[in-house]
């Protein structure tokens, strides 16, 4: 990944930005606490944490968390709003430097849409690797219903895959889902349609299983 557009393109011209905490507001997960509340209260990893607003739900909830980010400039934001917090700097399309089985819950909210197929199977098979038994791959990700809003400035790569400026985005549609993450039960797959930035946001929320 490009590291340089995610310190300096992304976060850094983000966080000052006049409304930049306005990302803390969006915690869609708490439509899910009913669920939450029965689940054992070990690791969660949250993968391509940002700044953190998902870090302080997981903690505030009696969960450990590993916070995991390619940009250094989000870690230091969410270190300075959570000075306790476990922080790892990594790139997703690499090998995790995690155990087997070391999380119940794999959380990436809006960032495990960057890559292209072999990096985007291999990331889901990590994903597989580094959850419990039964544990919970959790998230969500650009639908290619955003295709509409974006088709005039991107450039093709592959099926569902295009450069969008500095970056590389996969719009995900349903059989996108049963290519890269057919493995897993899904307890929830959800198409939803909002506004995020002032901008129309399209993209899924979905919670996964791992069998044993």
């Amino acid at each position: 990944m490009n590291t340089e557009y995610w310190n300096n393109g992304c976060w850094s011209r983000h966080l000052s930005a006049p409304n930049r905490m306005d990302i803390c507001n969006a915690l869609w997960v708490e439509k899910h606490q009913r669920l939450i509340d029965t689940l054992p209260k070990n690791s969660v990893l949250d993968l391509g944490c940002g700044i953190g607003q998902f870090t302080e739900y997981w903690l505030r909830n009696g969960f450990s968390v590993v916070s995991a980010d390619i940009s250094r400039v989000a870690l230091d934001e969410l270190r300075r709003r959570i000075p306790n917090a476990n922080t790892v700097e990594l790139d997703m399309s690499k090998t995790l430097p995690f155990e087997d089985g070391s999380f119940g819950v794999v959380f990436a909210n809006l960032s495990i849409h960057y890559f292209e197929s072999e990096a985007t199977m291999q990331l889901s098979n990590e994903i597989w690797r580094m959850l419990k038994p039964d544990g919970l791959s959790m998230g969500s990700m650009n639908s290619s219903a955003a295709y509409e809003f974006i088709k005039d400035h991107i450039i093709p790569l592959e099926d569902n895959y295009y450069l969008s400026g500095e970056r590389k985005v996969r719009l995900f549609d349903r059989q996108q889902f049963d290519l890269f993450f057919g493995k897993f039960t899904a307890l929830l797959l959800e198409e939803i349609h909002t506004v995020r930035f002032q901008n129309p946001r399209d993209h899924w929320e979905f919670i996964f299983q791992k069998g044993n």
